[in-house]
């Protein structure tokens, strides 16, 4: 038999290594085909059920907000029917619009459902809710009827059937079949994507186990033609781990391993002259890294604050309704009891109730005023305004809460400012929680300065207190919306707590008009608020 020569050997083994390399390299493509297709399946079929799942959410969703729109009106016309108060058209016209919207979107909701998961699964959704639409004009034509009946007990007895009858029995009955209808379908569209993700997880164990095993086998044939070649590079490697970068691997019979080892030398020359940019690098990029982390923790800082300010909003909001409704509601129930009741004593209750509505509107205007803040919605009605006579009346009228007190106030005014385009409405507005706020934190026979001047092409406006001032802390926050501060040195804390929305008021005021609003406050020398406002033709 002919001995190979080491040309031909070298081609053997060229050849040999190829072909197992081949091999795996089409096993390896296989499996990934195979991963590929159960990968799309999976995403599709999982894409499938949660949009059908998210419908199902969405029109459960929507049931839960027509229910909540649709007692809500209910409410409103019991209590004008019973209380026999006027209720307010546009808010029974935009409940009514609500609910409308709701049933039109729970419609075509149910249609797209239906057409989604198949009849089978949601039998008589479109048909019940039909008749839910018609059950609650039903309502409103009883409650419209009654109203037209004088008050009398025949009334009341009109309210309470439809109450007990209308509303507590069928509409009440209705709605709870629509959710536990369609919560059944949640939990059935949670059900299949719960399935799916089962078949695709058997599946892909499957076939993880299938190439497991013939990767090994394939993985350890291979391996043993390569080993001794791999031992020789790992020796290297190790080698220059250690920064001995001046050892090559020597050369082999084999051409594929000697061109690998031609570049592996070639490696460890390059490496050697890396070695020390890679150091800088390392620092360069240390830096940066803790830079950025200094930041990410920084903002984390401000997230937190802000979710707490968001739970104290929502506290703050809770306790600032329950109060004026309690008194509301008890005023009424006090007017209604009996029959003795002399016209001095309803327009007594109705005071009260007037007084605590109108404190509910100035509360949900300031609340409405910064929604239109955030988007840019904020309409200002313009004219030529005297600032300085503006000040002065906001002065008189301010002066009757101060006296309380025994604060004064004393005015600078610069007869050098000419009439500005101005909100005077707005205007009066900013300057009243400025000198309120300084009214609420000065101290018995305590001055509140108030001060213009003219400066380029703008003018200033300056209101200075003599009070505690205000911890360097909560300086940079206190024009946030609902910040409230945690000094306890005001001797009217619990006054001027509220909701933390007087300052976020003025400063959206000031910035509407294109000016600006700033503080400059040191504990126990006072606080100094400062507005600039611009001077326009």
């Amino acid at each position: 038999m002919k001995t190979p020569s080491h040309r031909e050997r070298a081609i053997v083994v060229f050849m040999t290594y190829r072909s197992k390399i081949g091999v795996v390299v089409a096993f390896s493509t296989l499996a990934v085909l195979l991963a590929a297709v159960l990968s799309i399946w999976s995403v599709k079929a999982t894409d499938r059920h949660i949009h059908q799942a998210n419908l199902a959410q969405d029109l459960l969703n929507e049931h839960l907000q027509l229910s909540v729109h649709t007692y809500r009106l209910f409410k409103q016309l019991t209590d004008e029917v019973l209380l026999g108060s006027t209720a307010n058209q546009s808010v029974v016209r935009n409940k009514r619009q609500a609910i409308a919207e709701s049933l039109g979107k729970i419609k075509a909701l149910e249609i797209e459902q239906r057409d989604a998961i198949g009849e089978e699964f949601a039998p008589g959704a479109v048909e019940d809710t039909v008749e839910l639409e018609q059950l609650i004009d039903l309502i409103i034509r009883d409650f419209t009827s009654a109203l037209q009946l004088p008050p009398s007990s025949e009334r009341s007895q009109r309210v309470d059937a439809i109450l007990e009858e209308r509303i507590d029995v069928g509409f009440r009955e209705q709605v709870n079949a629509a959710l536990a209808r369609q919560r059944s379908v949640v939990a059935l569209m949670n059900n299949r994507i719960q399935s799916v993700h089962s078949q695709a997880l058997g599946v892909a164990v499957g076939l993880v186990l299938i190439t497991t095993v013939l990767g090994l086998a394939m993985a350890w044939v291979l391996v043993r033609g390569i080993a001794r070649p791999l031992d020789t590079l790992n020796h290297a490697a190790n080698l220059w781990i250690d920064g001995k970068f001046d050892y090559r691997i020597p050369s082999t019979p084999d051409a594929e391993f000697n061109q690998i080892s031609t570049n592996f030398n070639t490696m460890a020359e390059r490496l050697a002259r890396f070695t020390a940019q890679q150091a800088r690098t390392e620092r360069e990029l240390q830096e940066a890294v803790d830079s950025r982390t200094r930041e990410l923790m920084e903002a984390n800082q401000a997230l937190e604050r802000s979710d707490n300010v968001r739970r104290q909003f929502f506290a703050d909001v809770s306790h600032e309704l329950r109060t004026p409704l309690t008194v509301i509601r008890g005023e009424a129930q006090v007017a209604l009891r009996g029959d003795s009741r002399t016209k001095a004593d309803y327009q007594d209750a109705l005071a009260i109730v007037l007084e605590q509505s109108i404190g509910l509107s100035r509360l949900v205007d300031d609340m409405l005023f910064i929604a239109r803040t955030d988007a840019e919605r904020i309409r200002l009605m313009r004219e030529n305004v005297a600032l300085n006579a503006l000040l002065e009346s906001v002065v008189k009228e301010s002066s009757v809460l101060t006296a309380d007190n025994h604060v004064a106030i004393h005015t600078d005014l610069d007869p050098a400012i000419p009439d500005l385009l101005l909100d005077p409405a707005r205007i009066r507005q900013l300057l009243v929680i400025l000198i309120d706020n300084a009214r609420r934190f000065s101290p018995s026979q305590g001055c509140i300065h108030l001060q213009t001047k003219r400066e380029d092409q703008g003018v200033v406006i300056t209101v200075e207190d003599q009070g505690p001032g205000i911890d360097p802390q909560e300086l940079p926050y206190i024009f946030d919306r609902f910040f409230r501060g945690t000094s306890a040195n005001s001797r009217d804390n619990s006054e001027s707590a509220g909701l933390g929305l007087g300052l976020a008021v003025a400063k959206a005021i000031a910035l509407a008009h294109g000016g600006d609003i700033r503080a400059d406050s040191h504990p126990d020398s006072g606080t100094t608020m400062t507005i600039t406002l611009p001077i326009r033709p």
